[in-house]
């Protein structure tokens, strides 16, 4: 990541400069977003009523281990992702499996997804609601590994589908 640069706004800079400024400003924003941890607002679920009876589970969950063992027997899977700037993300495919874990004692799990925005590990954890005794799911874009441009270039050159792709690169990843 570059190094951020400070210039004083002058007189002399006309107003097609600045406004060039700005925009340049705002598209390396854009580029260098996922440079970081990316806190999700939202989340949608694909639910498949007939696993959750199979699993013995039903909504609304009674706990976050509910949640991960419908994601595990695939009982729900995310469609979307909202991210708290309102960008959205249509999960093209989501492997529940941990390509890692992290924080304390491990109780991040780290998984693969892949979006209309390019492919992310993905985090999520049980959280506590401050203002409650409440526990809560909360998931984050941990890291941004392929664009969609780069993607889409492999899946064509391979001729993968997304969710062989995503396959893929879990293997890739837990291998390395």
């Amino acid at each position: 990541m570059s190094e951020i640069e400070w210039r004083a706004i002058t007189g002399d800079m006309s107003q097609e400069e600045l406004i060039r400024d700005i925009e340049n400003i705002v598209q390396q924003h854009r580029e260098n977003k996922y440079a970081f941890q990316v806190g999700l607002k939202d989340l949608d679920f694909d639910v498949n009523e007939d696993l959750l009876l199979a699993l013995e589970l039903r909504l609304p969950f009674q706990s976050i281990g509910h949640a991960e063992q419908a994601l595990r027997g695939k009982a729900i899977a995310p469609i979307s992702f909202l991210e708290h700037d309102l960008t959205e993300h249509q999960v093209l495919a989501f492997d529940h499996h941990p390509v890692g874990f992290s924080g304390f004692m491990d109780c991040v799990t780290h998984s693969l997804a892949l979006t209309d925005h390019g492919l992310f590990e993905v985090g999520r954890y049980p959280a506590m609601n401050l203002s409650s005794t409440s526990r809560y799911w909360q998931w984050f874009l941990h890291r941004h590994l392929a664009t969609p441009d780069e993607i889409n270039s492999w899946c064509e050159s391979q001729e993968l589908s997304a969710e062989q792709f995503l396959e893929k690169a879990y293997h890739a990843l837990i291998s390395g």
